[in-house]
């Protein structure tokens, strides 16, 4: 065994000046790297978007929202909704929310808005505030704006703007808020259309009753630990994954096809490991016969191959890896390639370390390189000594 992996290692780094079988290894190694690397991308470009999207998403929903069933506005008289609010409070942050639509308006310029009031803002959202304040937390007649929507309607900063509630009556509820920061998510969903005020001006405006909301927030205070409670009809608790379930599928759907044709990439590689070997065993066929007639057994031949083969794989894979590592590395650090915000939700390019992901393409990549090997190396089987040695 010990032998057979010497002269794999040999074959590998022939000391011989132009030597075929070096030059063909390292070529099939080249082109496994390229592949392993170009998979690991793949798949860390996936699984960062999704990361990336799940953060954002959840800085403004919060990991689960309580609503009626039927979309009535809830009331915190109902003793049921107090004991769940009370028997949960230890576990989560329980924040009444209110929304509506509306229309909001700066001069010539007019945009259809959903408002949103709340005691406090989400926790996990930046904002930029035009005043300086210690608190998340917005007085009467202030509103927070999305980034992209203040752009829209050309807004300044400390400037007033008129919010109208849309109801579909001809009375019309028209209040005047001033700006007080912008917030900027990167998604385009939100940041258009979403617009922050306190909850008593959302209650006033919207026309609820005091006591009355459209639903409860949760913010978990366990980050591992975030098992939902149960509610009970009428109420509905769904999480922000469920709210987005399309989006989320739409990337599963994509990270498929994705895998399978950056896949293709490693599997040239792994046939080009085929083709190397069965160069090699044609190159070596003479030392081949050489070993055979000194009695060496054609079985440990061919795990000499073999084990080339695997050489190849193991070389392969962690130049594949370490290279798709130091890219991924440079990106999250200096963030070299950037995309479009308005339609990809994020600035740059995401990539996230999936490290189960990673070992799996490493572990599949060297067991098929040793399958691939298996094959070529049955030649050995073939060979006949006396013609090998024939014109030597």
């Amino acid at each position: 065994m010990l032998l057979s992996f010497r002269l794999a290692f040999r074959y590998l780094l022939s000391p011989e000046k132009g030597s075929f079988s070096s030059f063909s290894s390292w070529l099939a190694i080249t082109g496994l790297g390229i592949g392993v690397a170009s998979l690991m991308l793949t798949a860390s470009i996936i699984h960062g978007f999704e990361i990336t999207v799940s953060k954002k998403i959840s800085s403004f929903d919060g990991i689960a929202r309580l609503e009626h069933i039927l979309g009535n506005t809830i009331s915190f008289s109902d003793k049921k909704l107090s004991l769940f609010i009370t028997d949960n409070s230890k576990y989560y942050d329980i924040h009444p929310f209110i929304r509506g639509m509306c229309m909001v308006r700066s001069g010539p310029n007019a945009n259809g808005i959903i408002i949103e009031g709340a005691n406090e803002l989400p926790p996990r959202l930046s904002i930029d505030w035009i005043d300086s304040r210690s608190a998340k937390k917005l007085g009467q007649g202030e509103i927070i704006l999305g980034k992209q929507l203040g752009n829209l309607l050309k807004i300044k900063d400390n400037k007033i703007i008129y919010v109208q509630y849309i109801d579909g009556t001809v009375l019309r509820k028209i209040k005047s808020f001033k700006i007080v920061g912008f917030y900027n998510s990167g998604l385009s969903e939100y940041d258009k259309t979403l617009a922050y005020i306190g909850i008593k001006d959302a209650q006033t405006l919207l026309g609820y009753n005091n006591d009355s909301v459209t639903g409860l927030v949760f913010y978990s205070k366990d980050k591992i630990n975030q098992k939902l409670p149960n509610v009970s009809y009428p109420y509905v608790l769904e999480t922000w994954y469920q709210r987005h379930a399309l989006l989320f599928e739409w990337i599963q759907i994509q990270r498929w096809p994705a895998f399978i044709m950056f896949g293709l990439i490693v599997f040239v590689g792994i046939v080009n490991i085929i083709s190397a070997l069965s160069m090699i065993i044609i190159e070596k066929k003479a030392q081949i016969g050489i070993l055979v007639a000194q009695g060496f057994s054609r079985s440990k031949i061919k795990m000499l191959f073999m084990m080339q083969g695997g050489l190849i794989g193991i070389l392969g894979s962690l130049l594949g890896g370490l290279t798709a590592l130091l890219l991924i590395t440079l990106q999250l650090k200096f963030k070299l390639l950037t995309i479009s915000e308005e339609i990809y939700f994020m600035d740059k390019i995401p990539m996230a370390f999936d490290k189960p992901i990673f070992m799996t393409i490493l572990i599949l990549s060297y067991i098929f390189c040793m399958i691939a090997s298996w094959w070529p190396s049955k030649a050995i089987y073939k060979l006949k000594p006396a013609e090998c040695l024939l014109y030597e």
